[in-house]
């Protein structure tokens, strides 16, 4: 699949939540592992809708996001993530036009995550 659209909701010492389109689906992409030796990050992903995807999209274009938008991100992230919806990536970096491969993430990979992401724990 190749990467037509990627918007930035979080990014700080190049840990990205970002939403993540292609040419028919929409996900929530947050890195929850980098490899500090040779960069790799691992990427969860969830499927979201095109309804949630433009509750996202308005919050994205206010730039500083309050906590009750962060809510919204999460209520979202909550109500997509189940094992069909949720994929996995290893990659080092994400950019529009990159071909990409999933991983189908199995019952036990599915992990619980708030926003905005505490990146302390990849540390």
């Amino acid at each position: 699949m190749i990467i037509t659209k990627l918007q930035v909701i979080d990014w700080y010492d190049d840990i990205i939540t970002s939403i993540v389109s292609f040419e028919n689906n929409i996900y929530i992409f947050n890195c929850i592992h980098k490899n500090f030796i040779d960069g790799l990050k691992t990427y969860y992903c969830v499927k979201i809708d095109d309804e949630s995807f433009k509750q996202i999209g308005n919050i994205i274009e206010k730039k500083s996001l309050t906590k009750i938008d962060w809510n919204v991100i999460n209520m979202i992230f909550k109500k997509n993530n189940k094992n069909n919806n949720v994929f996995l990536l290893n990659i080092d970096s994400l950019f529009v036009g990159l071909d990409i491969v999933f991983s189908k993430a199995g019952s036990s990979d599915i992990i619980s995550i708030e926003f905005p992401f505490d990146i302390s724990n990849l540390y």
